[in-house]
């Protein structure tokens, strides 16, 4: 449930709703220092008017395009994120010199973080990469497939569905639930935080949350 989060995660999932409330992928990611201290904050940004090139305004990419790498030690920065992320991103924490990722859910759409064992030079930096899974992945995986089934109405969507429910089928039934009365659309029109519609998913996957 939302009161067993740690703080990170909360913020991560405040972005990840954001990005949801504004017709993009909800994907939610925030940078911590050493302390626990938070840095910058950020969501995926997609839909949102104004962005120039919507299909590389990814979170991890926006938190990380404004580190002040000057004023930091990166290396003991820790980046917060609520999907695995894809090849851009992954490139991007690299690139930055990240070298703590905590990760929400697995992406076996275009997760990345095999890169660690597969590419020599990505190896050789020995960036942490630790996945939270259970609660934080099905809550997750649940807001992103409803996502996703607003595209399968228009007749795209429905391969990622399938490889999410790869890997928790639970989620994915809970989202087709939710999306079934639109609720996760009413909530957003309603302005409750997500702490409520976090333990609302939780309790709508009953079992499954674990899976």
């Amino acid at each position: 449930m939302w009161q067993n989060l740690s703080p990170e995660w909360q913020t991560a999932f405040d972005e990840a709703w954001e990005a949801f409330r504004n017709g993009c992928i909800p994907i939610g990611a925030a940078l911590f220092d050493e302390n626990g201290g938070l840095l910058i904050r950020d969501h995926n940004r997609g839909a949102e008017a104004g962005t120039i090139n919507r299909l590389i305004s990814h979170a991890e990419a926006n938190t990380l395009r404004r580190l002040d790498t000057g004023q930091y030690n990166v290396r003991d920065l820790v980046l917060y994120t609520t999907m695995e992320p894809c090849p851009m991103c992954m490139g991007t924490i690299v690139m930055s010199n990240i070298r703590h990722i905590r990760y929400a859910a697995r992406d076996p759409h275009c997760g990345s973080v095999h890169w660690n064992d597969d590419d020599p030079y990505i190896r050789g930096k020995q960036i942490e990469h630790i996945l939270e899974g259970g609660e934080a992945e099905f809550v997750q995986l649940c807001i992103q497939s409803y996502y996703e089934l607003r595209g399968a109405e228009k007749g795209r969507g429905d391969d990622i569905l399938r490889k999410f429910g790869k890997i928790n089928a639970g989620a994915v039934a809970a989202a087709r639930a939710l999306y079934r009365d639109k609720a996760l659309d009413a909530f957003a029109e309603s302005g409750i935080p997500f702490s409520q519609v976090y333990d609302e998913i939780i309790r709508s996957g009953g079992s499954n949350t674990e899976k």
